[in-house]
């Protein structure tokens, strides 16, 4: 039996890849959500793609955008650094956008065997729903008037919209049509449990805790105590009672906050307290809940226990001690000890008792099927004393979250599938990690984009128990978006992954031994298999052999590495030309024509940008005139291959593509050419011709074969044009044999432009940082290429050299004629 419990058949899975590794959002995340494909899809504007990639694990993903504590955002490697991605909040923008409209294709059953299942919460409806998808009819039953479980009954309107858990619900039941609803079916009740075995062929209990748990201390019965899930229960019916001016809270968890929100909203209150017996850093509520019942004005007070509750002029008395923590006991939690002599007294006139919740069934203690306050049931298997009897949510292991109620439906539907098809021992369930490989976010602004909250609205007197927080807007999503780290887009490679920087953490740890040594090396020794990768070689599959590396490390003081270089009689300061700018607003093309002349570079294009004071290489087609204030004139070379007419002094070349470069380099040696550019992207003379595609990286190594072929290597310069992006690129085209690089989309975006439909878009870009931008930018990226120079042990960047050069891919070996890392010699 295979693991697969989603709803849904992912057409676009490719969780398949060969290096593919889940990122640490997806791993938090109890059932497994494919985080990083639903934010990158927000940034693309592609919502209805996003809807699906959210909705495949959960079905409850309207619920999750309000209330879900999403343990994916701590996990967030971003987290660390300026905040974590708003993983929720984007959950919630989609759903709200589409949710209430968005259903899928019914799927009716076509199996005769019945399964029952017992609460219609988030255990209950997600396990009906993994069991209707695999043909199943499903019975299930809910004690109350309407579907939804604790996060129906149990989270107050203005944290949760009841719509909004209507239409998950719904969505999920025009989804299976093989599921019937029963409400107001108790168990015990309209429902006996030895009925349900009979007539179907598994049963599945997932009642929930929906018992509130009494304080323990004398008096915990009074008239003006109430515990904390049936007062939620009866706001959330719809009741709206006046309370007294003081209420109490005594908790710290999430239906204590909750159940604090709520009482302010009241008629008749005007102050709240929340007690809890430890202090702010133990406190078990969620940070953001905290803040929120904060800044509504619910008073906190910590390290207080009740010892008694006694009637008092028509309220409540709480006696109470001030307490001191221990170390930690066994569930990590810090033990709390009374401090003697510390007793007071806390007036009011409601104590609501928020700590914990239990679950309570007359008929299952009857079946012997209760341990305690809980079902008892195997973890490993999710079964309970009594064959094809299952278990699943806070009845079975416990209060927990609503994504952990998720999880354990999946769980328990795999297993009662299981059982159905006759399947003793499956595999043991996991939840499966897939992702839509979906391409990274191109937003220049991902580093500096601060973590915005969702607009936090509060308490709002003239609609008390409308939402406490606000959407973001399509602008603020999908800036959010563009802050993703994207680390599932880290395992793609064979030399970098995740999964590897993992296990090196994992090495570096203390307790770390032997054992795990050896584990780690065998799992890096095992085989892996070859890739198929579509589509041309990558800069990135191409790496430098660090030759010198150690004596660079032990001297660093030795010689620098020059990169000063002579282009046909043109004396530059560095390798790299820029490209591009000929249709950027003047004040931006101004600021980069400084830039050029004061790097000491030259500008490569078909008109100079304004005051330019540098070499100009013009680019012209046809018949073209060569302009008298260009250095050197540049033919595209489209059929017949001729060197253009040029004026005295002049310098002359081609520029050649895939297509035309053995008629580029048979016309250039035969008149004498002063040099030719290589155009990998077969666009360049275009506006931003790098957005065209990936460039052909063979181009070059054709070029140098046809050169040697004809003894004329030293001939002219060659200069690429092609997808250079940094200074490591542009080393690796110089150690193939290119002489310089062009950049034009990389400098635009140095100089503040950003990726649009039809090019750059410079309307945010500041004029006066353009210029000092871009010569940041070829100041580092000279740096790096001189870097890898000096690692290789050169002192000239002009000395790389391909034996300096390693591929990582076939396809690269095959393009490049370089031998692929691991390999002594291409097969």
């Amino acid at each position: 039996m295979t693991c697969k419990p989603f709803s849904v058949d992912l057409s676009q899975d490719e969780s398949g890849l060969p290096h593919y590794q889940p990122p640490p959002c997806q791993v938090a995340c109890p059932i497994g959500t494919d985080v990083a494909s639903y934010v990158g899809l927000i940034w693309d504007g592609k919502m209805p793609e996003a809807l699906e990639a959210i909705t495949a694990t959960n079905p409850l993903s309207g619920v999750c955008g309000y209330v879900c504590d999403a343990p994916c955002e701590p996990a967030c490697r971003r987290a660390s650094s300026d905040g974590a991605v708003a993983i929720r909040a984007l959950k919630r923008h989609v759903l709200d956008k589409l949710g209430h409209d968005y259903r899928l294709a019914p799927a009716p059953p076509d199996k005769a065997k019945k399964v029952a299942i017992i609460g219609a919460g988030p255990a209950g409806l997600t396990a009906a729903q993994d069991i209707a998808l695999a043909g199943y009819h499903v019975d299930l039953y809910e004690a109350h008037s309407k579907p939804g479980g604790m996060a129906l009954w149990g989270i107050p309107d203005f944290r949760l919209p009841q719509d909004v858990v209507q239409d998950d619900i719904e969505r999920v039941l025009s989804r299976c049509p093989g599921i019937a609803l029963h409400l107001d079916s108790p168990l015990g009740d309209k429902v006996k449990l030895d009925e349900l075995r009979e007539t179907h062929d598994a049963v599945l209990l997932a009642i929930g805790a929906s018992g509130g748990k009494k304080l323990g201390v004398s008096g915990d019965d009074g008239a003006h105590v109430i515990d904390g899930v049936t007062f939620l229960n009866r706001i959330n019916g719809g009741e709206r009672p006046i309370l007294p001016k003081k209420v109490v809270v005594i908790g710290g968890g999430d239906v204590a906050m909750d159940a604090c929100r709520a009482a302010l909203r009241l008629p008749g209150v005007e102050k709240v307290i929340v007690a809890y017996r430890r202090g702010p850093d133990e406190i078990p509520a969620r940070a953001h809940e905290l803040q929120a019942a904060k800044a509504e004005g619910v008073e906190i007070l910590y390290n207080i226990a009740p010892v008694a509750l006694e009637d008092k002029n028509g309220g409540v008395a709480i006696k109470c001690k001030k307490t001191a923590l221990g170390a930690p006991g066994v569930d990590g939690r810090r033990a709390f000890s009374l401090v003697e002599g510390s007793d007071f007294s806390l007036d009011c006139g409601l104590v609501i008792a928020a700590v914990g919740q239990k679950s309570v069934s007359l008929e299952l203690a009857q079946h012997g099927l209760m341990d305690g306050d809980k079902i008892f049931t195997r973890a490993s298997d999710m079964g309970t004393r009594l064959p094809n009897v299952f278990a699943a949510g806070d009845a079975a292991f416990g209060s927990s979250t609503l994504v952990q109620a998720m999880f354990q439906g999946h769980k328990a539907a795999y297993y009662v599938l299981a059982a159905l098809e006759g399947v003793a021992h499956p595999a043991p369930y996991r939840t499966p990690y897939r992702t839509r490989n979906v391409p990274v976010a191109q937003d220049p602004l991902w580093e500096k984009l601060a973590p915005k909250h969702a607009p936090f609205l509060g308490l709002d007197n003239s609609d008390p128990f409308g939402p406490a927080e606000a959407d973001y807007d399509d602008k603020t999503a999908h800036e959010q978006a563009a802050r993703c780290y994207r680390c599932d887009t880290e395992t793609g490679s064979s030399d970098y992954s995740v999964k590897a920087r993992e296990s090196i953490f994992a090495l570096a740890r203390p307790e770390a031994g032997p054992v795990d040594f050896a584990a780690a090396t065998r799992a890096k020794l095992a085989k892996r298999p070859d890739p198929q990768l579509a589509g041309p070689a990558t800069f990135d599959e191409l790496v430098f052999l660090p030759a010198n590396l150690t004596r660079l490390v032990i001297d660093p003081y030795r010689e620098a590495c020059k990169s000063a270089t002579v282009l046909a009689g043109m004396k530059l300061a560095q390798p790299l030309l820029v490209a591009g700018f000929e249709d950027a607003p003047e004040t931006i093309a101004a600021a980069v024509a400084r830039t050029v002349a004061e790097t000491g570079t030259a500008y490569l294009g078909r008109r100079p940008p304004p005051g330019l004071g540098a070499p100009w290489l013009q680019i012209i087609d046809g018949a073209e005139a060569a302009d008298p204030y260009a250095n050197a004139v540049l033919l595209r070379v489209r059929e017949a291959a001729v060197l253009p007419e040029a004026r005295p002094g002049q310098l002359r070349g081609l520029i050649a593509t895939a297509a035309t470069l053995e008629a580029a380099l048979a016309c250039a040696l035969a008149d004498k050419a002063d040099l030719v550019v290589l155009d990998g992207s077969g666009h360049l003379g275009d506006a931003w011709a790098d957005l065209a595609g990936a460039p052909d990286l063979s181009l070059l190594p054709r070029a140098v074969d046809i050169l040697r072929a004809a003894g004329q290597e030293e001939a002219f310069p060659l200069v690429w044009f092609g997808g250079l992006r940094s200074g490591s690129d542009l080393a690796k085209m110089l150690a193939l044999g290119a002489n310089a690089g062009v950049v034009d989309v990389a400098a635009g975006l140095a100089a503040g432009g950003a990726i649009a439909p039809h090019g750059l878009d410079f309307a945010a870009a500041d004029a006066e940082e353009a210029g000092p931008r871009l010569a940041a930018y070829l100041k580092a990226a000279t740096s790096e290429c001189s870097m890898m120079a000096r690692c290789c042990g050169k002192t000239n960047v002009h000395n790389l050299e391909p034996e300096d050069l390693r591929t990582l891919s076939l396809r690269a070996q095959a393009a490049l004629g370089i031998v692929m890392a691991g390999r002594k010699k291409i097969a």
